[in-house]
């Protein structure tokens, strides 16, 4: 299959870093996937008729690896939850309040780093691995073709394909991979949420593999999402259905173990998350988009209440809670966002104990409950 050619974006008016981020980007981008694969090298897919939220072509990333074991990680990139949120991407060129991302970016950058690369650090790095973008706003769990109105008041479409897009892509993982041994479903930030929502949907499509971990990296998010997930994105109905409460992560994880108990579930957060606690602000104080410290103690009182309502009904499940401080959150005393797929996981303890090394215990089925009393 050729490579989809994309469009340019109007790079007017953009800083001088961003359009040089934008160059080194696109000349470091990997192959596209031919028919024969080789071993150990990163290519992309372009699925045919997959689209980002502006309708631009969307593209995942893939490397076959040595063992027979597959990774299956979602990446992040904000939320859209109404018509508000969809006039407000996230777009390299653009400032302010912004949700979402609305393109593939940094996708084949990531599939270089941390618990997702090939150093000699990575204990995965002979696994097979399939980097699941995200450039729709809708937690990768999406159907619809939204409408909406853009800022210059135009009608305007947001295209919720995420559920689409990663089919699209396992459809292809599994012509290479098609039965592992092990499996690992993970991603952060909304890629996280991904992971809970899921993993379900993963594992029945590989229902020989009896060896399945989640690891949910930086996800909690508090509001009335079953009308969301059906009248906005339009997520397949099983999916939706599992919504019953006001937060996402708790209701996914919970059904997930209750049909399949099988499946470690593993889950990983920083006390005061700055990125997520701008959504606490957001959703919970007023539209309050610049986080503070109360937002920042409300996180972590939810973030609390999440791991105890887990651990209580999950008694398997492991925990790691970090403290990393975020440098530019100020008095708002917040820590930084994310950590499994960065290089960070190679070096950020909890009680300890290294983030990757508590990741390869919990895949061995050995779960460790680290950091809790960060909360």
């Amino acid at each position: 299959m050729a490579k989809v050619k994309e469009r340019k974006p109007d790079m007017k008016g953009w800083p001088l870093i961003n359009k040089a981020l934008y160059t080194y980007i696109n000349l470091t981008r990997f192959p596209e996937l031919p028919e024969k694969p080789a071993v150990g090298k990163n290519y992309e897919y372009h699925p045919e008729g997959a689209v980002c939220a502006n309708g631009e072509p969307y593209h995942g990333c893939l490397r076959l690896g040595k063992e027979n074991k597959l990774m299956i990680a979602f990446s992040g990139g904000g939320v859209s939850f109404d018509e508000y949120t969809a006039a407000r991407p996230n777009t390299v060129g653009n400032s302010g309040q912004t949700f979402y991302s609305q393109e593939v970016f940094f996708a084949d950058i990531v599939m270089k780093l941390g618990t997702y690369g090939r150093s000699r650090q990575n204990p995965f790095r002979d696994w097979s691995i399939l980097f699941v973008p995200y450039a729709t706003g809708d937690f990768h769990c999406g159907t619809n073709d939204f409408p909406y109105t853009d800022l210059n008041g135009k009608p305007a479409i947001l295209h919720h394909h995420g559920y689409k897009n990663y089919r699209a892509l396992l459809s292809k993982i599994k012509e290479l991979v098609p039965n592992p041994e092990k499996l690992i479903v993970t991603g952060f930030s909304a890629g996280a949420f991904a992971t809970s929502l899921l993993t379900d949907d993963v594992c029945g499509e590989f229902p020989d593999c009896g060896d399945v971990t989640a690891i949910v990296d930086s996800a909690i998010m508090r509001r009335e999402w079953r009308s969301v997930a059906e009248n906005v994105w339009k997520a397949p109905k099983e999916i939706s259905d599992r919504l019953t409460g006001d937060e996402i992560v708790t209701d996914s994880l919970l059904a997930l173990h209750e049909k399949r108990p099988e499946v470690k579930i593993m889950y990983c957060c920083s006390k005061r998350d700055a990125a997520l606690t701008q959504f606490v602000g957001y959703l919970q104080e007023n539209g309050n988009w610049k986080p503070t410290a109360r937002t920042g103690d409300i996180f972590q009182r939810d973030l609390k209440e999440l791991t105890e309502t887990l651990s209580e009904r999950i008694p398997n499940l492991a925990v790691f809670i970090f403290d990393t401080p975020d440098k530019s959150s100020g008095d708002a005393n917040l820590t930084v966002h994310c950590i499994c797929g960065s290089g960070a996981a190679f070096t950020t303890k909890a009680d300890g104990v290294k983030c990757v090394d508590w990741m390869v215990s919990g895949v061995n089925g050995k779960p460790l409950k680290l950091g809790l009393g960060n909360l």
